[in-house]
């Protein structure tokens, strides 16, 4: 079942910590392929990743950093057109996971056709959530809330055995049947970097796909590491989710000019909330 198996890791400016995923993941049997994707990093990154190049392991570099779902596109539809694998996974390079992981989500994942997008359990904090309408995303932006519906919803996956549908998984680590992929014409690349995850769920909720996590196997997310070295606080890195927020109200909720401008009221507020959160962490 893991036959035709692509692996997508995007760096930028973080190639220490892609070497790290890679020393793990090289010799799994479970991956066929592995696109390393240099989301156009300042740094040298796209040198150092070159020499994991292999028969196993493709480099290559996107013309720019426009985001998270145009860099994994990249990989992706690079993947697709040279090799055409039956399964397309997404890893950030801040995660780990074992082979049996790999296999366990293929294996779920193939078992009905209405599953697209398959992860499993982050280990710490929570990668599923439910899939917002116009006050859910608002709830979303608020650390505090967002926190304590995602841990709401991992207590309640925690009672389930085998296999569980869900809203939304997040990006961090997944998979999706690359037919389906193809489909919905993969990540919208008019966000640049947040609410990616939400985005995807909604079109394959509008096609009748679902997602599902796989719950006798888990996986390790440093959340967010590559993003703090740049951004270095969640305040900085919350301004670019502004325009994430709007291409999903504007795009998937079709928002009226109300709500437009609640969002923008509660997107500063939810800055705000970030920015008290940055401070207190500095006496911590």
């Amino acid at each position: 079942m893991t036959e035709d198996v692509a692996l997508i890791i995007l760096n930028y400016n973080d190639w220490k910590t892609v070497y790290d995923l890679i020393h793990l993941i090289k010799d799994y049997k479970a991956l066929n392929k592995i696109i390393i994707v240099d989301n156009a990093s300042k740094d040298d990154s796209y040198q150092r990743l070159s020499l994991l190049s292999n028969e196993k392991i493709d480099v290559i570099q996107s013309q720019g950093n426009k985001g998270y779902a145009y860099g994994n596109n990249f990989g992706a539809e690079y993947a697709l057109e040279k090799y055409n694998p039956k399964t397309l996974f997404f890893a950030n390079p801040d995660v780990a996971f074992e082979e049996n992981v790999v296999i366990q989500i293929v294996e779920a994942l193939y078992q009905k056709e209405e599953y697209a997008v398959g992860s499993a359990l982050v280990r710490s904090g929570c990668n599923v959530w439910k899939l917002p309408g116009f006050y859910g995303m608002i709830r979303s932006m608020f650390l505090i809330v967002h926190n304590l519906e995602k841990r709401r919803i991992k207590k309640q996956l925690l009672q389930i055995k085998k296999v569980a549908e869900v809203d939304v998984v997040e990006g961090s680590f997944f998979a999706i049947k690359a037919d389906i992929y193809k489909k919905i014409n993969g990540l919208d690349e008019r966000t640049f970097l947040y609410y990616e995850e939400n985005i995807l769920a909604k079109k394959l909720k509008n096609k009748g796909y679902k997602e599902i996590i796989v719950r006798n196997c888990d996986y390790e997310h440093l959340h967010s590491k590559s993003i703090k070295k740049e951004y270095k606080s969640k305040a900085k890195a919350f301004k670019l989710f502004a325009d994430s927020y709007e291409v999903y109200g504007k795009y998937y909720l079709n928002m009226n000019r109300l709500q437009k401008v609640q969002l923008k009221i509660f997107f500063r507020l939810a800055y705000f909330e970030r920015k008290v959160y940055d401070r207190v962490m500095k006496f911590l």
